[in-house]
């Protein structure tokens, strides 16, 4: 190998070598986004799962023939 053609690949390797650690660091960047991502999901549907237990409860409250007669009790 000639020194022309050594003193050309050496660069070539080092913009190789940038652009792979580069797509590396942005893969584990994207898969710490996507776990955070997860993460936040899973804690939204916790909490719209406890906002719905607590709806149901309520209607059922609501619904009750006691709830109606102490409205009307209230009222008078």
């Amino acid at each position: 190998m000639n020194p022309a053609t050594l003193a050309l690949l050496i660069p070539i390797i080092a913009i190789i070598g940038s652009f792979i650690v580069s797509i590396m660091k942005l893969k584990e960047r994207q898969n710490l986004a996507a776990n955070e991502q997860q993460n936040n999901n899973k804690s939204l549907h916790d909490e719209i799962s406890s906002l719905r237990q607590r709806i149901e409860v309520l209607e059922r409250v609501i619904t009750e023939d006691s709830y109606d007669l102490k409205q009307k009790i209230n009222n008078a």
